[in-house]
């Protein structure tokens, strides 16, 4: 019987290191440190067998060259960028989103008006939490209420599988049981967001580095957390600066709590919330 010959891992020189890390630098503004050399060889080297590469460099040229070199490094970009995260996946700082909702409920005439942006919403997880959230306050209100989450992630294939809003059962424990009502089962194996959730969100891929650039959109919450940390610490202050931009008067961000130390903006006021690192502008 034949068997395919084992092909080992061609290493990464110091060189082609430097050159696949400045890349990522570059076009995304991670950082690779050399501790994780091995990481990104794997990913890289895996991704070329797929497609039938077996040198670095002409996959380097690959990736570089017209629109399917662009496209390719969508892919590629989704091997190198983690997705690992859950529903409710720091319950403090939903407990803040659900207060920051009551109080704007409260201060409204008849009528909510509510945007939120979840930042690096990976496959999704996040996003709809902080639907659901706002959709569960809403319902227990008389008020008129218009809310919407903004979803982005620098990862298209994860982007993809956000809207599709299907997840394992084994996700379904960490979800409230108050919140059940607006899960959909497909199987025994699978469930789905309901529409009513679903309607409320607008996916897209957004690079952070991207985040400098001015713009029209407001939001009043902004869910940034499990991101920052593939960033240089200089990077992180500038995308932070950034974030500030796209708030509304008296807007609420809110970070990883391990993931930013000594940030301060002088329009930001620290909001004291135990077990939170959150911001509101001024």
């Amino acid at each position: 019987m034949y068997k395919q010959p084992f092909v080992q891992i061609s290493p990464l020189t110091e060189a082609e290191y430097q050159r696949w890390a400045g890349l990522l630098a570059e076009r995304l503004g991670i950082i690779v440190p050399k501790e994780r050399k091995m990481f990104l060889q794997s990913k890289i080297w895996s991704r070329m067998r797929e497609i039938g590469y077996q040198r670095y460099d002409k996959y380097w040229e690959f990736i570089n060259s017209g629109i399917e070199g662009n496209l390719e490094w969508s892919q590629l970009v989704d091997r190198l960028t983690v997705h690992e995260t859950s529903f409710f996946r720091h319950q403090p700082s939903f407990d803040l989103v659900a207060e920051d909702i009551k109080a704007h409920l409260e201060a409204a005439d008849d009528v909510l008006k509510y945007k939120m942006w979840s930042v690096s919403c990976a496959t999704g997880e996040e996003a709809y939490s902080l639907a659901m959230v706002a959709h569960h306050l809403c319902q227990q209100s008389d008020k008129k209420c218009y809310y919407g989450v903004t979803a982005t992630d620098v990862s298209s294939p994860a982007i993809a599988l956000a809207k599709q809003g299907i997840y394992g059962v084994d996700k379904k424990p960490q979800i409230n049981a108050m919140y059940h009502p607006y899960l959909d089962d497909l199987n025994k194996e699978m469930f789905t967001i309901s529409a009513a959730i679903k309607r409320r969100l607008a996916f897209g891929v957004f690079n952070l580095l991207d985040v400098k650039r001015p713009s029209q959109v407001k939001y009043d919450l902004i869910y940034c957390q499990h991101v920052l940390m593939y960033f240089e610490r200089h990077v992180r202050r500038q995308i932070l600066d950034g974030l500030v931009t796209y708030l509304n008067g008296g807007g609420l961000l809110i970070l990883g709590q391990t993931e930013i130390n000594a940030w301060s903006h002088p329009a930001m006021q620290r909001v004291e919330k135990g077990r939170t690192l959150a911001f509101r502008l001024k």
